[in-house]
């Protein structure tokens, strides 16, 4: 993990962590990497990773980590073979999965006129009333919104800057569309914690937000 910690995000690093952990879970205490074979590696993917009811993207990330863990095992000498290599993809299951589409008008309309207060509660029906308004006039990404700080608002300029994200290309100055930037203004008014979109709980332990 610190070899690739300046070559991936770390959200990408934590990915990895948890999932070869979910994999060590399923072993006993005394088995070694060198005993992890093809049949151990097909039997967490089928039994565990397949059953779990995540998607398949999901599965094949995880995959994907394991069979990275593995690449660095062979380098360093500590076993011979990648028992993770051609474990994912699942291209049958994927053309099974019905294809993603655009909200009607109609359910659009429903959407924004449901009240999330009623539903979620007030500390947190409050929160994504406006998340959803913000992130249709800005297209950002809901954790990007959820990550933004009022020290990033650009109150002359009505925009705000997104300081990283997934890739470099991330990082950018965003307009904050008219309609929206009343809801901005509310937000920095009656922040105290300094979050745009305060009272959400950290997700992690170094006070990011998801």
């Amino acid at each position: 993990m610190k070899e690739i910690e300046g070559a991936q995000t770390k959200q990408s690093r934590m990915q990895h962590a948890l999932a070869v952990r979910e994999f060590a879970q399923t072993q006993s205490s005394s088995v070694g990497v060198r005993r992890v074979d093809r049949h151990t590696a097909g039997e967490f993917v089928s039994n565990v990773l397949l059953r779990s009811g995540a998607s398949q993207n999901t599965v094949n990330r995880k995959i994907a980590s394991l069979s990275s863990m593995w690449q660095w095992l062979i380098k360093r000498g500590f076993v011979s073979d990648n028992p993770w290599q051609g474990q994912g993809s699942f291209k049958n299951r994927l053309n099974l999965e019905p294809a993603k589409r655009a909200y009607a008008a109609d359910e659009l309309t429903k959407l924004l006129s449901a009240d999330p207060v009623s539903i979620m509660g007030q500390r947190y029906g409050t929160v994504l009333f406006d998340l959803m308004r913000v992130g249709l006039m800005t297209g950002c990404r809901i954790k990007e919104l959820c990550q933004l700080r009022t020290v990033n608002v650009i109150v002359k300029e009505r925009s705000f800057r997104i300081l990283s994200g997934k890739t470099g290309n991330a990082r950018r100055i965003v307009p904050i569309h008219k309609p929206a930037w009343p809801i901005m203004q509310r937000r920095l008014v009656s922040s105290s914690d300094g979050w745009v979109f305060s009272v959400l709980t950290p997700a992690n332990p170094d006070g990011n937000r998801s």
